[in-house]
């Protein structure tokens, strides 16, 4: 209710949280997360026809999608789990975060929405506890008075991650919608934070550590960051694309490294088709069956000021409608191939189903605004990426094959191979280092390099020199003695057995046969390993597939004008 007394969330309740296909245009400002065998959207806004007008609402609902079992986009069903009740409050651009055991998970960040009025909450972590087949309910989380929560700020428009059970959010901002304590910031004005939060689940202690000057944005924090598990003593944290340059989003080639349990910042260059700068990209991350870890970033939009766009902005924003692979630890940059015709922004994806990432809602930087928004091109804001094959599909096995490292991607490693990666410095090169796959459960980056085996981790590499000597002596030794017992049977037995015809001429060329076989085996086999004849990659460098796929779309129906 507001101050004069007149009700507005009451009207927004009367419409479901997920319409008919045909009534949704789009869905923004969200969170979403998977957990087990469910995907959960939560806050933000949705915009469905309602009397064949467009209009925007609070999403009031927690939404759940079953992954369990296989379906096609158009019938993909959205479960409503009620939020109201709980009195937990919906937010925009904030974050969902699993706990360690995937049995709950948890609500931190993000400010109230701006279409209506609604109280301002004290910053705070809730909390949803998962019961049966995936609902449950939501309560307010109590962090502990000790554990540091007191000194953390709700931020907005971050970026956020978690690895090794901890949840980290950088930069951000705050206003006037942020908490009860930031009432006082007037009008639309941002407060831009300017470190790491972090929240380490194990310990339960909150902290936060300066970053960067060139992260730092008034407007938030443009660019990805995303989270490498299998790198680092205990994971990474990667940024790319963060900060300003001449006012605008820097383009991706260089990435900064953070490095928690040390909390030190490294930077690392990249080389590829390195992608434009962008604000409200998502990003999955998905490790290789080769030792890779690749990096999936898709859409965005270039920050224009909003209004209408000039025909070159608006191509320039088109041509956002891409899916770019990071591959570590190359630090290459590849561009998939499809005909880019819908950008979408502020959307969420996930990994689901082993090798398929889901892209869930978005805006479009071709509308002027939100009253002028356009219909979604994908039903119900769905859209569903194959990570291997890298091709756009419409309908989500549940079932689906293990992912496997992209062929674009094989083919650069089998081309050049980890040692032609230019560091930027040891401590990064360390930190990408081949590993074991005996002790990682992981394979060794593909390489041309050596057809040599790397040592085991599990054995000492280094062998005394007086051990060497002396084995070449003894084995020396025992050869020459077998050597000559050898020759002695063999004179002993012709001394005692009669003489033999001779042997026709045809099975003296049999006696060879066997060896002559053993050997042409040998070489099939290991033409086989390295010839590139029965090599599966094509061994021509390049950064995008030989062929271009253009992306399926269904007729874009404009909602109002985007003029």
């Amino acid at each position: 209710m507001s101050s004069d007394g007149s009700t507005y969330v009451d009207i927004y309740h009367e419409f479901p949280d997920q319409p008919f296909p045909q009534d949704f245009v789009r869905r923004s400002n969200h969170a979403s997360l998977v957990v087990g065998n469910y995907v959960y959207i939560d806050g933000g806004e949705i915009a469905m026809l309602i009397d064949d007008e467009p209009v925007n609402m609070p999403n009031n609902d927690t939404l759940m999608i079953d992954i369990s079992k296989s379906w096609n986009i158009d019938d993909a069903e959205f479960i409503p789990i009620n939020k109201t009740s709980s009195g937990v409050l919906n937010l925009n651009d904030g974050f969902l975060f699993p706990a360690a055991d995937n049995k709950s998970f948890f609500q931190f960040g993000g400010e109230s929405t701006w279409l209506l009025y609604t109280p301002r909450n004290p910053t705070s972590v809730t909390q949803f506890t998962i019961e049966n087949h995936g609902n449950g309910s939501w309560a307010e989380f109590e962090p502990g008075s000790s554990s540091g929560f007191e000194n953390i700020t709700r931020p907005s428009r971050a970026l956020a991650t978690t690895v090794d059970n901890t949840f980290f959010i950088l930069g951000g901002f705050l206003d006037s919608h942020s908490a009860e304590d930031t009432a006082n910031i007037q009008g639309s004005e941002m407060d831009p934070l300017k470190g790491i939060v972090a929240w380490n689940m194990t310990s339960g202690r909150w902290t936060n550590d300066s970053m960067p000057s060139h992260l730092v944005r008034p407007d938030g924090l443009n660019g990805i960051l995303a989270s490498v598990p299998i790198f680092g003593p205990g994971g990474l944290l990667l940024a790319g694309g963060t900060g300003t340059v001449n006012n605008e989003a820097p383009k991706f080639d260089n990435i900064t490294i953070y490095e928690p349990q040390d909390k030190t910042w490294h930077y690392q260059s990249v080389t590829g088709d390195i992608p434009a700068g962008r604000n409200g990209a998502c990003t999955v991350g998905v490790p290789g069956d080769n030792g890779t870890y690749e990096i999936f970033m898709y859409g965005g939009e270039q920050n224009q000021g909003g209004g209408q766009l000039t025909s070159t902005q608006a191509q320039q924003n088109i041509d956002l409608d891409a899916v770019y692979i990071l591959s570590l630890p190359a630090f290459t940059w590849f561009r998939a191939s499809y005909l880019a015709n819908h950008p979408r922004y502020m959307h969420t994806c996930h990994v689901i189903g082993n090798r398929q990432m889901l892209t869930i809602g978005g805006l479009s930087p071709l509308d002027a605004g939100k009253d002028t928004m356009s219909q979604d091109h994908e039903t119900n804001g769905l859209g569903l990426w194959d990570l291997t094959n890298l091709q756009w599909i419409d309908a989500y096995d549940a079932d689906a094959a293990p992912y496997k490292t992209p062929q674009i991607v094989k083919n650069w490693y089998n081309e050049n191979g980890t040692s032609s990666v230019e560091w930027n410095d040891d401590a990064v090169k360390a930190f990408f280092k081949q590993t074991d796959p005996a002790t990682t459960g992981s394979t060794a980056p593909l390489t041309t390099e050596t057809s040599n085996p790397a040592p085991s981790a599990h054995k000492p590499t280094t062998t005394p020199v007086g051990a060497i000597a002396g084995g070449v002596v003894g084995g020396v030794a025992a050869l020459c003695l077998l050597a000559a017992l050898i020759f002695w049977l063999l004179r002993h037995r012709q001394r005692r057995r009669p003489q033999s015809p001779l042997r026709p001429q045809n099975e003296m060329a049999d006696t060879s046969a066997p060896l002559k076989s053993e050997l042409s085996g040998w070489e099939r086999r290991h033409e086989a390993a390295g010839g590139k004849a029965t090599c599966e990659m094509d061994g021509t460098q390049r950064m995008e597939l030989d062929e271009t796929q253009p992306r399926e779309r269904k007729p874009m129906e404009l909602m109002g004008s985007s003029g």
